[in-house]
């Protein structure tokens, strides 16, 4: 389906994508650990648990943003192609007639409606 160029740009975004998940998981990873202890110490241990949650949930969309549903294949790269193709498929299926096509770019006779004097 890519072309050579095409398969590159791809692989690096995909890649890209799959670096910021990483990054985002590593932060809320560190700043997580950050909250729980420093509101441990203070006598709050659970004051943190509803950034925590939400910052989670986004985390969550994230990742099946990058990596879809695990285990079903939806919303993964492979869907993607499978969807693309019968996309291609049903929209080629929607198109005219090869000799339908031809008729209608059959070239016409341009009339000329100016004067000469008119160019510059």
């Amino acid at each position: 389906m890519y072309k050579l160029p095409d398969i590159h740009d791809e692989a690096q975004r995909r890649v890209r994508k799959k670096a910021k998940f990483y990054k985002h998981l590593f932060i809320f990873v560190v700043f997580n650990v950050f909250f729980f202890s420093t509101s441990l110490f203070h006598g709050h241990p659970f004051k943190p648990l509803g950034v925590t949650f939400f910052w989670g949930i986004g985390l969550l969309f994230h990742y099946l943003k990058v990596f879809g549903l695990p285990g079903s294949g939806v919303l993964s790269n492979a869907w993607e192609e499978r969807e693309y193709k019968k996309e291609l498929e049903r929209l080629k299926k929607r198109e005219l007639p090869s000799h339908q096509i031809e008729e209608q770019l059959e070239l016409k006779e341009v009339v000329k409606n100016y004067r000469d004097s008119d160019l510059v």
